[in-house]
């Protein structure tokens, strides 16, 4: 990483005080290849993404996620850009270090059809992952593939060296809302964004949508992050925390 000498400077205001620093240093969040893993019914396989899917796995994102056209995010759609963004079997050793996304497959075994599809971003200097997106055909829905996926983005996170989790949830998908409440699994909610992404709505044309914020800390990251007791919030913002800070505690006791 590039350094500077930083003694002459200060901070607008001193912090860090309620939690642990370190010396800054350079960071990275590696991605560690998963061992395909079978759902319950043994019927279909997770697994990472090869160069030889990347076709269909285009087209599956079509049929499950076609809201992501004309977005920040409409690389999922074009197979041309897959390799140059995405990890792939073929390359691991080589760009688990470099390359920012990994996306996981479902395959039906019998057929060879790709049914769902999760994909994940990483930003190394903040040491985070972004669980971006989750899509499953409308022809396999409802077969409880996202948590044969869940488990293992959740065992790469946590293997990867990050320590900060994030992800968002579309407002118009209400099945994934009730999951990721139902489940906790440390998931907090950080707020409500209104108009966040362009989406598509079909033809050729696009609105803002709302996006529901989640995250949580994983391998320890909190032990670094400042506490509200820190804070200099602004007493409408202190009452807007508080009332978030309520929400998950109750979230946490579900789980």
């Amino acid at each position: 990483m590039r350094t500077l000498d930083m003694s002459s400077y200060r901070p607008y205001r001193s912090m860090g005080e309620t939690c642990l620093t370190r010396p800054i240093r350079e960071k990275t969040v590696r991605w560690v290849q998963p061992q395909p893993r079978r759902s319950q019914d043994g019927r279909f396989v997770g697994r990472p993404l090869a160069r030889a899917d990347i076709e269909a796995a285009a087209e599956l994102w079509r049929h499950a996620y076609p809201e992501l056209y004309g977005s920040s995010h409409d690389f999922m759609l074009y197979p041309e850009d897959y390799e140059s963004r995405m990890i792939l079997v073929e390359t691991w050793p080589e760009d688990s270090l470099t390359k920012p996304g990994c996306m996981l497959v479902v395959e039906e075994i019998a057929t060879g059809r790709l049914a769902a599809a999760s994909f994940m971003t990483k930003f190394d200097r903040n040491l985070q992952i972004e669980w971006t997106f989750a899509g499953t055909h409308p022809e396999y829905r409802r077969l409880g593939l996202m948590g044969l996926l869940g488990g293992m983005m959740a065992w790469m996170s946590k293997v990867s060296g990050a320590e900060y989790l994030t992800t968002f949830l579309e407002t118009w998908h209400t099945i994934t809302q009730a999951e990721t409440l139902k489940m906790g699994k440390g998931w907090q909610l950080a707020g409500i964004f209104p108009g966040n992404f362009t989406r598509w709505a079909k033809d050729q044309q696009e609105y803002r949508a709302c996006e529901i914020y989640m995250y949580r800390f994983i391998n320890d990251g909190d032990k670094y992050a400042t506490k509200p007791s820190e804070w200099q919030l602004h007493p409408e913002l202190q009452r807007v925390w508080q009332a978030l800070a309520d929400f998950n505690r109750r979230l946490a006791e579900r789980e």
